[in-house]
């Protein structure tokens, strides 16, 4: 960087969508700092939403693809992004760019923060998870940082040998703007709402979100079981269109499509249900518990961190839809004014633990590093 000019700093991520819905909060943040924003990643339709920002589409980054050729396509990609743009930090997001990102800023002299949010659909296959701890092995100890959400996570990389001692840092999920998702309570016991958010995958755990409401509505049935997101053709772990056509059809869940805002559809939820069986922080649940909402999730890493137990919400195992009837049953036997007071104690706990006024700092910390 030449003096007096101000710092550049490159994102790439696996999906503009990314950016849009996770990133903004940093990057206004370290724009306030004076710096210059780059965007990377492949062009989804959502960069056209990255306002005043620079945006790179990147070709050959594909979220499925497996072939050592497409890898290598990547790598020499990112390594002509990198000699390209010259910034002065880049921070890559997801298991791509944290894998080649962080071997083509090394080619290239460029410092770079690793930020993993969790293992995606390669938690579960061990072949997959083989074969990405083999590449994350030596890319991570590249990078000058690594960030992961949870303790879980950590605990699972460093057991690996995945990071270097004294250079990771646990920072609680990539924030929540608590002025924009507001406190709006529920007061009208006109019927209990449980909203599902999220995409339509194996491991969000929305077969058992349908499974339960199923049974729930037979014992409860002025109870509501609303899904907002859609299936995910990208992700080997997405359900089938026919899978959610039978759930609709069969009038045990409303599907809600995909909304721009979520606020108003969380506005009209009682609590935010998510039996994930793994998330790096889950988004979801924080945006739910800023708006005041009780939370119903699972035990797994990035969801069991959110709840104390009876206070904001309650927790089930993931992967078994018969547990959370239980959890979802005791919930409607409690009155309303309890379920408020669960709300009110969700609101407080995201502004104190995980705001972007207490998550965004740890950030730019490291990210502006020298």
């Amino acid at each position: 960087m030449v003096s007096g000019q101000p710092r550049k700093i490159l994102l790439v991520a696996n999906t503009a969508w990314n950016f849009v819905n996770f990133r903004l909060p940093l990057i206004r943040a370290l724009q306030g700092q004076g710096c210059e924003v780059v965007c990377a990643a492949p062009a989804d339709g959502f960069e056209t939403q990255l306002e005043g920002l620079r945006f790179v589409p990147l070709k050959h980054l594909s979220r499925k693809g497996l072939s050592p050729w497409e890898h290598l396509l990547l790598y020499h990609e990112l390594c002509g992004l990198l000699r390209r743009e010259n910034p002065d930090q880049a921070v890559f997001y997801t298991i791509k760019p944290n894998i080649f990102g962080n071997f083509a800023a090394r080619r290239c002299g460029v410092p770079a923060v690793s930020v993993v949010e969790g293992l995606g659909y390669v938690a579960s296959p061990p072949l997959l998870r083989k074969l990405a701890f083999l590449l994350y092995r030596p890319a991570l100890k590249l990078a000058k940082h690594v960030v992961f959400l949870n303790q879980a996570d950590r605990m699972i990389f460093e057991h690996a040998g995945a990071v270097r001692r004294g250079h990771f840092t646990v920072i609680p999920g990539s924030g929540v703007d608590t002025k924009h998702f507001s406190l709006q309570e529920k007061t009208a016991d006109e019927g209990p709402v449980f909203l599902f958010v999220g995409r339509l995958l194996t491991d969000k755990g929305i077969r058992e979100f349908a499974e339960a409401a199923e049974r729930v509505r037979k014992k409860h049935p002025n109870a509501e079981f609303r899904i907002l997101g859609a299936p995910d053709p990208g992700n080997p772990a997405s359900i089938l269109p026919s899978e959610l056509r039978h759930w609709t059809e069969g009038g045990h869940v409303r599907w809600l499509g995909t909304a721009t805002d979520v606020r108003p559809h969380l506005a009209q939820a009682d609590a935010v249900v998510l039996p994930s069986y793994r998330e790096g922080m889950s988004r979801a649940l924080l945006e739910g518990m800023a708006m005041g909402k009780p939370i119903i999730t699972t035990f797994s890493s990035g969801c069991k961190e959110l709840v104390e137990e009876g206070l904001n919400g309650f927790l089930a195992p993931s992967g078994d839809s018969g547990a959370l009837v239980e959890v979802l049953e005791r919930f409607l036997d409690m009155p309303l004014s309890r379920r408020l007071a669960m709300g009110r104690y969700s609101r407080l706990k995201a502004e104190k633990e995980f705001s972007d006024d207490v998550v965004l700092p740890e950030y730019m910390g490291l990210i502006l590093a020298s």
